[in-house]
């Protein structure tokens, strides 16, 4: 990508957030950050146009408070509810020739034709031959018949279209569209980890997304209609507090590790103006918030399948956040929880180096290093067709 100055939003079910990237001769710098309350979105479907419209163009006006022009285009985080992940299996006949490269497009051509929606990304796992031979190259292997296995997101061209829509309104312009996680998968590869086979958990407000990786291929994506919301919801239904209080309270004064007597105090909003408060024992917060946790992780753990293999577990998003989150759920659940968290980069306040920027930060980091180059996903169809198909598929053997 040629560019100067471009905006990355990340769109939340919570919030939307834009970094402005300023790249030039290879090195990139952040150099302008908003945030804005998503309004008119409820993480699946957009319910009110103008008001989602609104919340957007107020995000990307924050961010460019802090520069001296106005940014034309963007790259955009796609939200987790807009995009579809399926397994793939696609079949060709060989009559006992040699697989060779011009088989594999025919698998590719076949997958690209048989889908209404575009296919945003796809992955592979592996090729599966008549002979029940799993190889990640198929190629000068005899066989009758030859499967590609894969992975894919897929997004509609009604949605695309939407999507433009939308940024027109706004006034500027897409150049990109990635799903976070395969941004996550991209950004493990780079680290060049020694753990081959990871699990991520990325915890938002309204969903919760999970990325399996074995072998350093992605096996599994799939999204849970659950986030921290439930949690936050419960706090304030059993306190009769304020959505903004109970964030507080999830966030700040709960410690899943904490045994003992402790108390905290809280709004008593039958008497508003009085400013009278009443006390509340931790141990009794940290009951409600533990139940919700067991819940949502019960619900995460029957989503991965059993495997002989052993898994690293990374957790990240907003609603990692809470205190001694990772001892909780080894002593629950025993697995071993690692933090993905951003590292402190010059231009992101230290307020919001947290977590819930996971994913930006991620695309920032790919971007910086020339990874996303050649995946540029906004493409006409035989442009999208040869440089993702053929190039993410072939081009890797």
């Amino acid at each position: 990508m040629n560019y100067k100055d471009i905006a990355i939003i990340d769109i939340g079910s919570s919030s939307i957030k834009t970094f402005v990237i300023n790249k030039e001769n290879n090195i990139s710098n952040i150099i302008g950050v908003g945030k804005s309350n998503t309004l008119g979105f409820n993480g699946n479907t957009i319910v009110d146009f103008d008001s989602f419209v609104d919340s957007i163009k107020k995000s990307i006006d924050k961010a460019q408070r802090q520069l001296n022009h106005k940014i034309n285009d963007i790259i955009l985080l796609s939200p987790s509810g807009q995009n579809k992940n399926f397994l793939i299996s696609e079949k060709i006949i060989l009559n006992g020739s040699q697989v060779e490269n011009n088989h594999l497009r025919q698998l590719f051509n076949s997958i690209n034709n048989k889908y209404q929606s575009k296919i945003v990304h796809c992955f592979r796992s592996n090729f599966t031959t008549d002979q029940n031979i799993i190889t990640d190259n198929p190629i000068g292997i005899t066989c009758n018949s030859i499967s590609l296995n894969a992975i894919a997101t897929s997004i509609s061209d009604s949605q695309l279209n939407l999507y433009k829509n939308i940024f027109s309104r706004v006034g500027v312009n897409i150049i990109s569209i990635y799903d976070s996680s395969v941004i996550y998968y991209l950004y493990l590869k780079s680290l060049n980890l020694d753990k081959k086979n990871i699990v991520m958990i990325d915890i938002g407000f309204k969903s919760t997304k999970i990325i399996m990786i074995k072998d350093e291929k992605i096996s599994l994506i799939k999204t849970l209609p659950l986030g921290s919301q439930f949690i936050t919801n419960d706090f304030m239904k059993i306190l009769n507090v304020s959505n903004d209080f109970a964030e507080k309270i999830k966030i700040n004064h709960v410690d899943l590790d904490l045994i003992g007597k402790r108390s905290i105090e809280i709004p008593v909003w039958e008497e508003l103006g009085k400013n009278l408060k009443r006390k509340i024992e931790h141990d009794y917060l940290k009951s409600i918030l533990s139940s919700r946790i067991d819940e949502l992780f019960n619900l995460v753990l029957h989503s991965i399948p059993k495997s002989k293999f052993f898994y690293s577990y990374l957790l990240t998003g907003g609603g990692s956040m809470q205190f001694n989150l990772m001892p909780y759920l080894k002593k629950k659940f025993g697995i071993d929880v690692e933090l993905a968290e951003p590292k402190p980069v010059i231009g992101i306040p230290t307020f919001w180096n947290n977590p819930s920027i996971m994913s930006l930060f991620t695309l920032n980091e790919l971007i910086t290093d020339g990874s996303l180059e050649n995946l540029s996903i906004l493409k006409n169809n035989d442009s999208f067709s040869n440089k993702i198909w053929y190039k993410r598929f072939v081009d890797l053997l």
